[in-house]
């Protein structure tokens, strides 16, 4: 895999989001049954409170979704919402079509964890109903991750629940199989972590290209 740039790919999130800023999110077809999503790459606002993007989100989708040919879904526009958290999403509805008319049989919804966390990476499961119809997948990932000292948690804090898009896609479709990935900023970030970084991404564009 070709070393990674960490000011390449946020100037590659950056163009994306100033070509697309005019949609509330835009949609990338794909051409295996993997629909990776970013619903904070910009800024957002839950219960009337202001909330920061999380850059590194949608730096990783996007370079995630050029290496594995995944579908891909991403919020282009604060529209005074919050994507992941809302209970009515055109967002969320936008996943379930894509879903359905596609066959696509995985979802992985990525998020960035703020830098204070100890952990490198949480996943979140909805204490595994997310994931129960293929649990060897799951394991095969925090194996990887684990084997090369990630340090990683699983629900929490964040646990991908019912009123997530995680949450939310499993419980609408028969099946699926949906991960929350929160990845720590400092990964994402941080030019110090560059090397930790090109290490999560050659994992993750793997694993997602295992995923049958």
């Amino acid at each position: 895999m070709k070393k990674i740039n960490l000011k390449s790919l946020h100037k590659q999130r950056r163009d994306f989001v100033r070509a697309n800023s005019s949609k509330n999110f835009t949609t990338i077809e794909g051409k295996n049954l993997v629909l990776i999503s970013a619903p904070h790459g910009v800024s957002q606002v839950r219960n009337g409170t202001h909330k920061v993007a999380e850059i590194g989100s949608l730096a990783t989708a996007l370079y995630l979704q050029k290496q594995t040919g995944s579908f891909l879904i991403a919020k282009t526009q604060n529209c005074f919402d919050d994507a992941n958290y809302d209970e009515i999403s055109p967002y969320k509805q936008k996943i379930l079509e894509m879903v359905r008319r596609n066959n696509i049989k995985y979802v992985l919804d990525i998020h960035g964890l703020a830098s204070k966390r100890e952990m490198d990476i949480n996943l979140g499961t909805h204490i595994g109903r997310n994931i129960e119809t293929n649990t060897k997948i799951f394991d095969d990932l925090i194996w990887q991750l684990r084997k090369n000292k990630f340090v990683v948690s699983i629900d929490n804090p964040f646990a991908g629940g019912a009123k997530t898009i995680a949450g939310s896609t499993k419980n609408n479709i028969d099946n699926i199989w949906t991960l929350q990935i929160e990845i720590n900023a400092k990964l994402t970030n941080n030019t110090k972590y560059a090397e930790k970084l090109q290490t999560l991404l050659e994992i993750l564009t793997n694993w997602i290209d295992g995923l049958r």
